[in-house]
């Protein structure tokens, strides 16, 4: 099992919080916290089997947001091993390994 979280880098006002989940394809997945809210960065957590996916949409849908940065943590929660991705535009910037 994955726990996978998503953040933008900059603050995001309600609405673009809004419009980053559903452009992020987040709104397909039923085990998922996100609470939209005023001037905050934009966060989503989800549990997941296979994250490819979810990485592959956040990918994709970083294309429609070309002026914010957002990271990914997608944790193993079995091995406590994390990897954590920087996109922007389109482009993974970015890809860490962490071991706990």
């Amino acid at each position: 099992m994955r726990a996978i979280t998503i953040k933008s880098v900059e603050v995001l006002d309600e609405a673009q919080q809004i419009e980053v989940h559903y452009s992020f394809g987040m709104e397909h997945y039923t085990d998922y916290v996100f609470i939209p809210g005023g001037e905050e960065v934009y966060c989503a957590t989800i549990a997941i089997e296979d994250g490819r996916r979810v990485i592959e949409g956040v990918t994709r849908g970083s294309r429609s947001f070309p002026d914010y940065e957002f990271v990914l943590e997608d944790l193993d929660v079995e091995t406590n091993v994390a990897t954590t991705y920087r996109f922007k535009n389109g482009e993974v910037l970015d890809k860490n390994f962490n071991i706990s």
